[in-house]
């Protein structure tokens, strides 16, 4: 399974992504699933999806986080993350989670309001994530680097 995991302040562009991913994947695969973590719950039909609340997947979630990705049967899991996760917190829950089994996948969505007011929290979106957008949010090549090869 390829578990990619979406991450960035503004919740619109990680939606567009993980739209985007869910259109092209859903091509390829039929067990396509979608584990919301994002501040605002994401309505997609036709996709196996599982709202994690009450928390960020980097800590208070974590525990649910792995004891779902125990039991999920799919090919390609999305995981769009709360803007209030920890980038450091969030890498060392998934890097506990990669296996033969599981490939993970870290896109951080960088705004321009963030790396103006907080550069200490860009520069740890850019340290802990695999590929990095900016804006204007241009996600073609991102979207199909993140279902190519892990890092």
């Amino acid at each position: 399974m390829r578990l990619i995991a979406i991450t960035g302040m503004l919740h619109q562009p990680k939606a567009k992504l993980t739209r985007a991913l869910i259109e092209l994947l859903s091509t390829k695969t039929d067990r396509l699933a979608l584990m919301d973590n994002s501040d605002v719950p994401l309505a997609i039909d036709g996709v196996t999806s599982q709202r994690l609340t009450g928390g960020c997947v980097c800590c208070s979630l974590a525990t649910a986080l792995i004891s779902l990705l125990g039991r999920l049967d799919a090919d390609y899991a999305l995981l769009p993350v709360s803007a209030l996760a920890d980038p450091g917190a969030l890498a060392s829950i998934l890097a506990s989670l990669r296996s033969e089994r599981i490939q993970i996948t870290t896109v951080s969505l960088i705004d321009t309001l963030t790396q103006t007011r907080n550069p200490y929290l860009t520069r740890k979106l850019e340290s802990y994530s695999d590929f990095q957008v900016q804006e204007p949010f241009e996600m073609s090549d991102t979207i199909h680097a993140a279902i190519g090869a892990p890092k």
